[in-house]
């Protein structure tokens, strides 16, 4: 017998960035490092880049949070989307666009 859990939701969001002034892979890693590292610092969630590792002026970054509740989650990823966007106000970046999916975990297959 399985034991009882309350539901779990997923969310996931990716945001693409274009960094501005970037000459080599080491500018467009700086920025984006730094940028992963408060991320995951102050919200707990996890954060990967994701390339393409060829050029210096694009980046991708997912996003993925876990909650209790659809409105949780949704909400900790708008959240996120904010502090992306006031970063971007004082960054070396812009943000090209944001895709964001929240679901409940039994909606995949084990």
């Amino acid at each position: 017998m399985s034991p009882s859990f309350h539901e779990v939701y997923w969310g996931i969001m990716v945001v693409y960035l274009r960094i501005q002034g970037a000459a080599s892979l080491k500018d467009r890693r700086q920025v984006v490092r730094s940028l992963v590292e408060r991320l995951r610092k102050k919200w707990n969630v996890s954060v990967t880049d994701m390339g393409p590792n060829d050029s210096w002026t694009d980046a991708g970054l997912a996003i993925g949070a876990v909650g209790s509740s659809y409105d949780s989650v949704l909400s900790r990823l708008e959240e996120l989307r904010c502090f992306i966007e006031r970063r971007e106000e004082d960054s070396d970046f812009y943000i090209v666009s944001v895709k964001r999916e929240v679901d409940r975990h039994d909606s995949f297959s084990y």
